[in-house]
């Protein structure tokens, strides 16, 4: 097997990565007008969405997937942008940047916040390269093999994978689409890929988003500019959860963009004005955060509109309240009917539409009780996790801080919300419970995720308190105390010693059992069988397809390899033909039926090894002709772990035609 690069060799790698998330949205946040902070927190934003955007077009148009159709939507933006700025240049101020001391604190930040998110990721995945022992992980790695494949990363063909009989099946594939570019552009592996962007969207993406946020909330600070990124990657909930259960991927991605769209939010809302999200550049914003979360994962825009609902209850109650002051109390009834009519229907139309069925579909069962639930949201220990008693303290404070402050009340309620989504999910099993989380397939990690989007303005906002009241303290026994923003910053240097260092060992600790597991009864990939998919490589025709038990593993022979195999996840909607040989392959010598079936689908060889992934799963049943056969195959390979490689000679020379088409 090739040497995997190390996280010091895979440097150039995390750049490459880094620069596909932000340079094409820069350009597009330049061209508008934008600077500092909001340009480069803006940026992920439009850049995925760029991409996302540009594979779909890519895939109607029948062009071929990779970086010129990623950066095509970014630069008509920018054109356009550039050109109406332009324009209407005399009425605009010329755009302008954060302060010197801000700029360079929130770099500062940065470049912590990174420093922690890799050495969390090293000490959890081991090497950059190491396989995601998870469920989803075949279905992600495989899409993105696929991709390389057919070169089309449309969110309108990817889903086909585990749906093969559609010609059309949307799933959210923005994730997909910069995985897969970061691949066509640096060479890299698709594990090494896949790590490659989760580092980049958790201590890089998400940072940046909320450093929108927090910089549209509490203005040009230096202090909160510096202890933003910090805090971001504070949180076991999110971003690590999101790169450990499932592996949900592309929820993470989509999460980490929401703090922007949050942003741009309360700005229309006429929420603090301290930031530089206008609120015209701001409404300007909304519809690329709606599009590009659509595209990333659907849920987290609805996380976006449920996050934003008391913003906009307070801008609505705000616009009441003057329209009653100045005698409008009709105009203010009839509004507030029209609104109040207008959010029953959305919300039961949500709750009851047939589009969200097999969504709601899902059950978790609850697996603490409400008490216990709502402990684990004030202790930041969501899902069972060790209490974070240093966040949790520094966080409420930051919520009495904030309910204080009239502009910034807002967050206290929203941050309510996030609580009672998980304590529903995680603790009742009742039909309001899961009507009300099934957005999130009643999942508890999903909403758990949810509450580092409030939480880290919550935690800044405290550790801005904190600074404060120490220095209203410290100038009674001086007269010449710290100003309150140094002492903040000692407060962030403080929280980074308790915790030690932002929980970066105990988030390692939860990474590692998704990706070095030593149980055998749940790997997913064995080293092995990493090794024997090698063999696979070497000494098979890379041009025919595999047949597999796809519990044994054999699914990442796709993704590692190139070599295609026949079912690419570990469940599916799959065709006739695929369940006819799943059923029957190994009788190819005497079952006559066979052979054409083979010759259709392209398969040519059968892969068995060991079902050691869940095998306490009873559709590990499914396959009974992917067994080791007797009789019309040809061992081409074994090892002493239980993996053989069979190649179909029952059906002749050229009974295997091409690879199959199913997109």
């Amino acid at each position: 097997m090739a040497e995997l690069p190390s996280w010091v060799t895979a440097a150039p790698l995390l750049m490459a990565a880094i620069g596909w998330f932000l340079l094409p949205g820069l350009l597009v946040a330049y061209a508008a007008g934008l600077r500092g902070v909001a340009a480069w927190g803006t940026a992920p934003v439009i850049s995925v969405g760029s991409a996302a955007v540009g594979a779909i077009a890519a895939g109607w148009l029948g062009i071929q997937w990779g970086g010129w159709p990623a950066l095509a939507p970014a630069l008509a933006l920018a054109v356009i942008a550039g050109v109406t700025r332009r324009a209407l240049r005399k009425r605009y101020a010329r755009a302008s940047g954060d302060p010197w001391p801000v700029a360079t604190a929130a770099a500062a930040g940065m470049a912590v916040a990174l420093g922690i998110g890799v050495i969390t990721a090293a000490g959890g995945m081991g090497s950059v390269g190491t396989v995601s022992q998870t469920y989803d992980a075949t279905f992600h790695y495989n899409t993105i093999a696929r991709i390389l494949m057919i070169g089309d990363a449309s969110s309108l063909v990817v889903g086909t994978l585990n749906v093969p009989a559609s010609a059309l099946s949307f799933y959210p594939a923005a994730w997909h689409s910069l995985v897969s570019l970061v691949v066509i552009t640096t060479g890299a592996t698709i594990p090494v890929a896949s790590n490659i962007v989760a580092v980049t969207v958790g201590s890089v993406v998400w940072p940046l988003a909320c450093l929108v946020l927090v910089r549209q909330m509490v203005g040009p600070s230096w202090l909160a500019a510096f202890a933003t990124p910090i805090v971001a990657v504070g949180f076991i909930a999110y971003p690590w959860s999101l790169m450990t259960f499932g592996v949900l991927w592309p929820n993470l991605l989509g999460l980490s963009l929401v703090p922007i769209g949050l942003a741009a939010v309360i700005s229309i809302a006429g929420l603090p004005q301290h930031g530089p999200l206008t609120r015209l550049k701001a409404a300007i914003l909304v519809p690329v955060v709606a599009v590009t979360l659509g595209l990333a994962h659907p849920n987290t825009l609805i996380s976006l509109a449920v996050l934003s609902m008391p913003a906009a209850a307070w801008w609505f109650g705000h616009w009441v309240r003057s329209r009653l002051l100045n005698g409008q109390a009709l105009l203010a009834a009839v509004a507030s009917m029209t609104v109040a009519a207008t959010a029953a229907a959305v919300g039961v139309g949500l709750l009851t539409s047939p589009l969200f069925d097999s969504v709601r579909a899902f059950d978790w069962p609850a697996f603490v009780s409400p008490a216990g639930a709502v402990g684990e949201v004030m202790l930041w220990a969501t899902n069972g996790k060790s209490a974070a008693w240093a966040m949790a303290g520094v966080v409420l404070v930051g919520l009495t801080a904030a309910w204080r402050r009239p502009d910034l009340r807002w967050i206290v309620p929203a941050h309510a919300i996030s609580g009672a989504l998980y304590v529903l999910a995680a603790s009742l099993e009742t039909p309001i419970a899961a009507a009300v989380t099934g957005f999130w397939y009643n999942d508890s990690y999903r909403l758990a995720a949810m509450l580092p989007i409030t939480g880290v303005p919550l935690a800044v906002l405290g550790l801005t308190a904190i600074g404060t009241a120490v220095h209203g303290q410290w100038s009674r026994l001086t007269t010449s105390p710290p100003e309150p923003a140094v002492v903040g910053a000692l407060a962030t240097a403080v929280l980074v010693i308790a915790s030690s260092g932002m929980y970066a060992r105990d988030h390692a600790e939860f990474l590692d059992d998704a990706y070095r597991v030593t149980e055998p009864p749940f790997e997913l990939l064995s080293p092995d069988e990493a090794a024997f998919f090698e063999i696979v490589r070497a000494d098979s025709d890379p041009t025919a397809v595999v047949a597999q038990n796809p519990w044994s593993g054999s699914p990442l022979l796709w993704a590692l390899t190139g070599q295609q195999v026949l079912f690419p996840h570990l469940d599916g909607e799959w065709t006739s033909d695929q369940r006819f040989l799943a059923d029957h392959l190994r009788d190819a010598a005497t079952d006559g039926r066979v052979c054409p079936v083979a010759d259709k689908l392209g398969v040519r060889y059968l892969l068995v090894g060991n079902l050691d992934f869940w095998p306490w799963d009873s559709r590990i049943n499914q396959y009974p002709g992917l067994t080791r056969p007797e009789n019309g195959f040809r061992m081409v390979a074994s090892d002493t772990s239980g993996n053989f490689l069979y190649e179909l000679t029952a059906c002749g020379g050229d009974a295997a035609g091409s690879p199959p088409n199913n997109d």
